[in-house]
């Protein structure tokens, strides 16, 4: 026992090797916390696309006077442009025309959809704070987009995105479909 205590204190006084113990324990968590804040990034990236997709479709649509079904088809494609580098696939989109009736309140006049199912027309849509002024045709676009993760989509399922706006006609009181 006595050949050992000398060898132990010995040992225990070595700091040679501290460092790289160190190293070890610190490194994954800095591996996690940057593919983490990535992930992160990514999403927001993403979100921000969708946004932009949104407001995009909406601002293009609003110019319009009528819209046939070529005219749908070119602005509801004009998406996957936006959405540039990602995926269009698991995107949709409902292009909608909601009409507020003497009451202020929202009903569907025509809608499609792009990879998804639109509107019933005559549907009740909700309308926010602002935008129940009778007898007024607002555009509404509503998109939704499953983002999974590029890391850790083993291990997280899809994060659901959505965004939606109205927006009033700009050159004229209502856009009719002429589908």
């Amino acid at each position: 026992m006595r050949l050992r205590l000398p060898t132990l204190r010995r040992f225990a006084a070595d700091r040679r090797g501290v460092a790289a113990v160190e190293f070890a324990l610190v490194v994954p968590v800095v591996i996690v916390v940057y593919l983490a804040g990535f992930e992160v990034m990514e999403a927001s990236t993403v979100y921000r696309k969708v946004t932009d997709t949104t407001v995009q479709l909406a601002n293009v649509t609003s110019q319009y006077t009528t819209m046939s079904s070529t005219d749908v088809t070119n602005v509801l494609d004009a998406s996957s442009q936006i959405m540039t580098p990602y995926p269009t696939t698991s995107l949709s989109i409902v292009l909608s025309e909601v009409t507020t009736n003497n009451k202020g309140v929202g009903k569907v006049a025509w809608s499609q959809a792009y990879q998804g199912t639109a509107l019933a027309t005559g549907s009740k849509v909700a309308m926010p704070t602002g935008y129940t002024t009778p007898n007024t045709s607002y555009i509404l676009v509503a998109t939704t987009y499953a983002y999974e993760p590029v890391i850790g989509g083993a291990f997280v399922k899809p994060i659901k995105m959505t965004n939606q706006i109205f927006m009033l006609p700009r050159s004229s009181s209502s856009i009719p479909f002429t589908g």
